[in-house]
């Protein structure tokens, strides 16, 4: 931002103000026409020269008229041409070139630079007087193609600017406010690391310190006698009012306050603001006294500390992220994505825990693909892989979300049924034993036998529960395969091969 001088400010505005004064006194006609004088000397010369026209046609005397109007044209640079018209219309006489240089047309009125006048002659029309005469501003003498009122305007401006600046300059060193500090003040003040300036009651800067100066990149000379809210401080949005405003305002002082100075394109100063009042012995206030710690680099460092948080931040957001993937991936099963038989087991326990706290039942499910090896030994293993995704989609499409299904092994399943009664589960099993019977995976139609065990129907443990319902499953196998069996009592035996 470009500081212009205050005594080149007030100079340029006492220029414009006698502008101002000059062109007022135009507009009221206080100064010197020279249009008007142009054109009053215009016709006495128009006047003469007809007069002395008429004298030598009174005379008869062709030579005597050409001598005049040659004579006239000579003598008075003003006059380009003139010519006398007989009343038929063409010249009697001429200066050279008249013919070229009349360009007034026929019964129009004269003009101040084209003037045409009648010669009358004892009551007989003689013809006219035609006199073409220079523009009026071509007139004026010039300088550089300028005329002599616009030098006179430059001249005044320069030479006016230039005593306004002198004068001025002078009087603001006699003014200056800081002349009146005593050097020891001075060097108290400049011995401070904070940047300090003193304010009177108008808020203009009496007194300012080389830490302030050098933070600000200005001079003393720049700042002394402004207004310290003009120099540019950016508040926060919250905050309208500048601290030494608020002090000369309510006599409080202000504490802490962050104000921001841009000191050029690319670089802001951040201050933390303190303002005093300064009160004399009557206890009125009289200005104020503000110090400025800078606080950019703090500022600067915190951005900075702040940005690596974020990346930190961000960085283990990620790393959870993968964490949560990798536990997903270790607990599920690739084929299938159910749950695999580790991290079923964990989440039974919890469950089984939560079962016997609450007093709910708490459900179990195994099954298996009935001759799943004939299967696999008649049509290959990725046949045998579509049967075993096919059987874990039925599963899980007929259960809830938040039941528990996992593959157990092979083509065997478990699934866990929180808060849910053996009749619910009875008919979700059925449901699971139909849709699966009615499945073509590749031409390959299968059927499932399935075990329920639960609760409340007196597993002790986790493993008891899970132990009953492959009874269960063994009952359902033994039986002639595709269907359901509840546990007993009855099935406590030792399983055999399925």
């Amino acid at each position: 931002m470009i500081r212009i001088n205050p005594a080149v400010r007030l100079s340029f505005g006492l220029v414009i103000l006698m502008l101002s004064i000059l062109l007022l006194a135009q507009a009221l006609g206080l100064t010197p026409n020279i249009e008007k004088k142009q054109l009053a000397a215009r016709q006495q010369i128009s006047e003469t020269l007809a007069f002395q026209v008429l004298l030598a046609m009174s005379r008869m005397d062709e030579r005597l008229l050409q001598q005049m109007i040659d004579n006239a044209v000579m003598r008075n640079p003003e006059l380009e041409s003139a010519g006398v018209r007989f009343p038929t219309g063409g010249y009697m006489r001429y200066t050279e070139d008249h013919d070229k240089k009349w360009l007034l047309k026929e019964n129009n009125h004269s003009s101040p630079e084209f003037v045409e006048i009648p010669l009358v002659l004892s009551g007989v029309n003689r013809g006219a007087l035609e006199i073409t005469y220079v523009p009026l501003t071509a007139s004026e003498k010039s300088y550089l193609g300028l005329s002599n009122t616009v030098l006179l305007v430059l001249f005044l401006c320069c030479s006016a600017f230039i005593g306004f600046w002198f004068f001025i300059k002078r009087a603001l060193h006699h003014l200056d406010p800081s002349s009146v500090v005593p050097a020891r003040v001075r060097n108290a003040m400049n011995v401070l690391a904070e940047g300090v300036f003193i304010l009177d009651k108008r808020e203009q800067i009496v007194l300012v310190n080389t830490a302030l100066t050098s933070k600000l990149k200005s001079d003393e000379r720049r700042l002394l006698g402004r207004k310290a809210s003009a120099l540019g401080w950016k508040t926060d949005s919250s905050e309208k009012t500048l601290p030494w405003e608020k002090t000369i305002a309510t006599g409080e002082k202000q504490m802490d306050i962050r104000l921001e100075m841009p000191v050029n394109k690319n670089e802001t100063k951040v201050f933390r603001v303190n303002a005093v009042p300064i009160l004399d012995e009557k206890g009125n206030n009289q200005g104020v006294i503000a110090s400025f710690d800078d606080v950019s680099e703090l500022e600067a460092k915190n951005e900075q500390l702040q940005l690596l948080v974020g990346k930190l931040a961000a960085i283990q957001g990620a790393i959870e992220d993968k964490n949560r993937k990798l536990e997903y991936l270790a607990s599920r099963d690739p084929l299938t994505d159910c749950y695999n038989r580790r991290a079923m087991r964990e989440r039974l326990d919890d469950e089984f825990a939560k079962a016997q706290n609450s007093g709910k039942d708490l459900v179990c499910i195994m099954l298996d693909i009935d001759h799943f090896k004939r299967v696999n030994d008649t049509y290959g293993h990725g046949v045998g892989d579509v049967v075993i995704k096919m059987v874990a989609q039925v599963v899980k499409e007929a259960v809830r979300d938040s039941d528990i299904v996992a593959r157990f092994g092979g083509e065997e399943f478990c699934v866990v049924l929180p808060n849910a009664t053996v009749e619910q589960v009875k008919i979700i099993t059925k449901r699971c034993r139909m849709t699966i019977e009615t499945q073509n995976c590749g031409g390959v139609k299968v059927t499932s036998s399935f075990g329920i065990a639960a609760l409340s129907l007196g597993a002790k443990s986790p493993n008891d529960l899970i132990h009953q319902a492959d009874e269960a499953l063994y009952n359902s196998k033994q039986n002639g395969r595709n269907m359901v069996s509840v546990w007993h009592k009855s099935m406590a035996i030792e399983s055999g091969p399925k």
